[in-house]
């Protein structure tokens, strides 16, 4: 009858450490599982990050063009018109509440002239959401007035 104890209580033991196996290696599974979920979480957040960065840069860069036209049209008008001119542009929203800074972008540009040779330059920057782009355009000739393609500037 001692024999029977003995391999009862070895069989027992043989079961608990494969017991024990089990769990640590459903333990290595499960947390593998989850570093994975973790990492394709925090790889689609920032993809979510860089399109509304290519979003807000878009329409910066259409901020900047809707200065530099602004600025044409201002010195088509009156072509002794030197300085800034600021404006504010709504944007269109889907969802869209009262306050919501998402709503608008703005542009600055600054039209210089050189008087001496009829010529100058407009350069425009336009900014939403805190991204910024600049835009600059040379004057051909004043009168009439006369411009070279938009260039973008980097600094």
């Amino acid at each position: 009858m001692i024999m029977v104890k003995r391999q009862n209580h070895a069989a027992g033991e043989r079961f608990a450490s494969r017991r024990a196996m089990s769990i640590l290696v459903a333990l290595i599974v499960v947390s593998t599982l989850i570093m994975l979920a973790s990492v394709g979480l925090k790889i689609s957040s920032d993809e979510a990050d860089v399109t509304s960065y290519d979003l807000y840069s878009m329409q910066s860069y259409y901020s900047a063009e809707s200065g530099l036209m602004h600025a044409a049209a201002a010195l088509n008008a009156d072509n002794q018109l030197e300085g800034k001119i600021r404006g504010t542009l709504e944007v269109s929203l889907e969802e869209k509440s009262p306050g919501d800074e998402r709503g608008y972008s703005f542009y600055e540009a600054e039209i210089k002239l050189d008087r001496s040779k009829e010529t100058g330059t407009i350069i425009s920057t336009g900014e939403y959401m805190g991204v910024k782009r600049r835009l600059a355009a040379e004057i051909k000739t004043l009168s009439p007035l006369k411009l070279k393609k938009a260039r973008e500037l980097y600094d």
